[in-house]
Formats: C-alpha cells, sequence, structure tokens
C-alpha cells in the first residue's frame, strides 16, 4: 500500500496518504483510535470499500506483485486476501458447521474435509457445536466461528478487524493464542487492526499508528511498546509504567508528540 487516499461519496477524504507494508509470513498490527481509517483500510485492501461508496482516489495497492486496488472483492479473496469483519457477522439460521463449510464454497480441491478438521483442531469448542445454530452462540464463539470460516478459504493473507471487540479478558487471550498458533503453522501474514494496544503489540512483530487517515508512528512492535505516547495514550500507563488513574486521566495535558 503506497500513498493511498480513500474518499466516501467522492467527498469524505478519509485516508490522508498511507503507506504501509505487510511482508510475507508475519503478523503486523494497526493501532488507533475509533475513526482513525483503520477499517477503511481493510476494505481498500480486501476490495470491500464498493459497498459503502468508497473508493481508492490515489495511490495505489499491490500483492505479490499485482495491483489489486482496482479489482473486485472476489478476484482479490481468490488471490488468497481474506477478512474476518469487525462484529462477529455469522450466518445466524446456519448451524457451525455449516458456517465454516461456506469458507470453502470458492474451492474446488478435494482437501475441505481435512482443513474442517484443521480448524477443529484450532478451535475445539466449535467442534462440540458443530449442530448448534450459530445465531444462539456466545460472543466469543461467533468470533471463532468467524475466523475458522475464513481459514476454509487458505488464505495467503488474513485482515483481521476487531477481534477482540466485545470479549472477556480471558476470551481475548484465548482468541490471540489461537492467531498465534495458526501463524506459527500456516506461516500465512495476518493484518491486524485493534484497539487492544497491549496485546496486539504483543503478538505482532510490526506495528502502524494512524490518526486522522495518516500514519503518525510505525516500527517494530518492541520499540512501539516502549514509546512514551503509546504507554501513556494507547497502554494507559503513567512514566513509571503503573496504571494511570482516573485523576491522572482527567486532567492529562499534554499533547502527542507526534501532532
Amino acid at each position: 500500500m503506497v500513498n493511498v487516499e480513500v474518499k466516501y461519496s467522492e467527498v469524505i477524504l478519509v485516508l490522508r496518504g498511507i503507506s504501509l507494508e505487510l511482508p510475507a509470513n508475519k503478523i503486523v498490527c494497526l493501532l488507533g483510535a475509533n475513526g482513525a481509517g483503520k477499517t477503511t483500510t481493510l476494505k481498500a485492501i480486501s476490495g470491500l470499500l464498493g459497498s459503502e461508496d468508497g473508493k481508492v482516489t490515489d495511490g495505489f495497492i499491490e500483492f505479490s506483485g499485482e495491483r489489486i486496488d482496482r479489482l473486485e472483492t472476489e478476484i482479490i479473496t481468490k488471490l488468497g486476501i481474506s477478512q474476518v469483519l469487525e462484529g462477529r457477522r455469522v450466518f445466524e439460521h446456519l448451524n457451525v458447521d455449516d458456517n465454516v463449510r461456506t469458507g470453502a464454497l470458492s474451492r474446488g480441491d478435494g482437501e475441505i474435509k481435512v482443513d474442517i478438521e484443521r480448524v477443529y483442531g484450532y478451535f475445539p469448542r466449535l467442534g462440540q457445536l458443530k449442530k448448534r445454530t450459530a445465531g444462539y452462540l456466545s460472543g466469543g464463539e461467533q468470533q471463532m466461528l468467524v475466523i475458522a470460516r475464513a481459514l476454509m478459504g487458505r488464505p495467503k493473507v488474513l485482515l483481521l478487524d476487531e477481534p477482540s471487540l466485545g470479549l472477556s479478558p480471558l476470551l481475548v487471550q484465548e482468541v490471540f493464542n489461537v492467531l498465534g498458533r495458526i501463524q506459527a503453522d500456516t506461516r500465512m501474514s495476518m493484518l491486524l487492526v485493534e484497539q487492544n494496544a497491549n496485546i496486539a503489540l504483543k503478538i505482532s512483530e510490526y506495528g502502524y499508528v494512524l490518526e486522522n487517515g495518516r500514519v503518525v508512528l510505525d516500527g517494530p512492535s518492541e520499540k512501539i511498546i516502549e514509546n512514551q505516547d503509546i504507554r501513556e495514550f494507547y497502554l494507559g500507563l503513567s512514566e513509571l509504567g503503573s496504571r494511570k488513574s482516573y485523576r491522572e486521566v482527567k486532567h492529562y495535558k499534554r499533547r502527542k508528540r507526534w501532532l
């Protein structure tokens, strides 16, 4: 992605010249507050902007040497890019097993059964709930289901939009542990959008921070997590490394150094 600008309805400029790189076999995280442009970045890559009257108006996006920002979503998916959308969008009236199988509809090979067992190996809870109607699953189970469904397409790149949203701390840790295992086993690349900066930086190898549609900071995750602004504004830690109190947050005045 090089100097990409995105507009909605040909008027609203959301991304303002973003450049980022997702190396092969790596996890990269994209951090930022609501409205920073994180989800728009993912949709620009996966080709989903058109459904919301959005368009890449400048710059370009390449994958394996091929420009993809002008391609249809179906073609981008077949090239090996899958997005797990925010909000756990399962097919509510289908059971778990049918939801998983829909992820392989575009495939014509004979290894679908092998992959089904593989994703149930990553998410044993789903294997126990194969016949359960997806709409009756818990939030954590639904999050596991949409990830499992995306894996059925055997993607080379997995785009994840806020996988921790609305989950308890224990479930967040469980989901991210599985993502780490998946990446280690498959060596696929992952671009992770998260507001939970702490866990995102721990699982990723490189990070970008977005604000107002621009990249304001990027670098190796271990360096970003030591950045004082990141610690104070995204991790809620004081300069001494302790958790900030409500009084400290309420009266905090210093502006971010990148503004």
